[in-house]
């Protein structure tokens, strides 16, 4: 006759103070983790290059919505498209096509009835156009006709606004909830701010 198996004897619960001191233990090594990669080199460089990164979000954005550098450029020609819409009676237009004498082309989204648009369609070659640049990159962000005090976005410039009020908010977020602290979510906010640093320089 075969003998039966004994059992596995049923796991005893933990009492609550056993459960207590566990996540007491917990605690106390996340937070000595934490005190270790805080002594880091590694803690120290990527903190400062990620608000190096929300400096730069920042002065793009303020190049957006208030005031940028300008620069005199000079127009051989302007082509408008219009859209489909239609205002007060009036197409509208919804972009433009301005060439440079330096060889440039900037693309500009309208979307209004802009009589400024109309009007350089009859300017002669030569004539004064503006093109804004943020301060620390240097990046085309907006133009504005000679004559007009409306200024229009450049259309390749949108990823650049994009991504700073993305990644801008992401980071800040981070670093509210103290997530610069923890070696991984560290590193990986890095990447990403470093990958639209890379985009911001090279595109």
């Amino acid at each position: 006759m075969v003998e039966p198996i004994p059992k596995r004897p049923p796991r005893q619960p933990l009492s609550p103070e056993e459960v207590s001191e566990i996540i007491r233990i917990k605690k106390y090594r996340h937070k000595k983790a934490i005190e270790r990669f805080k002594q880091t080199k590694t803690f120290k460089w990527l903190n400062v290059f990620n608000v190096v990164c929300i400096l730069i979000y920042s002065e793009l954005l303020f190049s957006f919505m208030g005031q940028c550098n300008y620069g005199t450029h000079y127009l051989t020609s302007v082509k408008v498209y219009y859209g489909e819409k239609i205002k007060g009676g009036k197409k509208i237009f919804s972009s433009a096509v301005i060439n440079g004498v330096s060889g440039k082309t900037y693309e500009i989204s309208v979307q209004d009835t802009c009589s400024s648009i109309a009007r350089s369609l009859t300017f002669k070659s030569l004539s004064a156009f503006y093109v804004g640049k943020d301060w620390l990159l240097q990046k085309d962000i907006k133009i504005q006709l000679e004559g007009s005090l409306k200024v229009f976005f450049i259309k390749r410039s949108s990823p650049l606004l994009f991504i700073s009020i993305l990644l801008g908010i992401v980071t800040f977020v981070l670093f509210g909830y103290n997530l610069n602290e923890v070696r991984y979510s560290l590193k990986v906010i890095s990447f990403i701010n470093s990958l639209a640093l890379f985009y911001f320089l090279f595109v």
